[in-house]
């Protein structure tokens, strides 16, 4: 391969690891539970039945049950928003990259 290649090639991965950022910070809960992410779609499927098998064979009263779909829920949903947060921290630290980087080449050729 030649330099040029080479180049473009880690261009194309750079700005698709940023576009895959940017889509996982703007992605609705409905994205992300049925979307790209299918251990997310399984886990939600197996906790859903587990807790209809609950509630239907009667081991629990419904507000032990309620109590623990609010759990589970609150536990996947601050999954997918730590998830957020690392996109968008990541995208600053290469957006302050590219800025530092931008502004050393200005001022060197300055």
């Amino acid at each position: 391969m030649e330099n040029e290649d080479i180049m473009a090639e880690l261009i194309l991965r750079k700005l698709e690891s940023q576009e895959s950022l940017r889509k996982r910070m703007t992605e609705s809960a409905w994205d992300y539970y049925t979307g790209r992410y299918l251990f997310a779609l399984v886990t939600f499927l197996l906790l859903v039945g587990m807790l209809f098998y609950i509630s239907i064979n009667g081991d629990l009263p419904f507000w032990g049950v309620l109590s623990i779909a609010i759990a589970l829920g609150a536990l996947m949903e601050s999954k997918r928003n730590s998830g957020r947060v690392d996109a968008m921290i990541k995208l600053s630290e290469l957006d302050r990259h590219e800025s530092n980087t931008a502004f050393n080449t200005s001022s060197a050729t300055g």
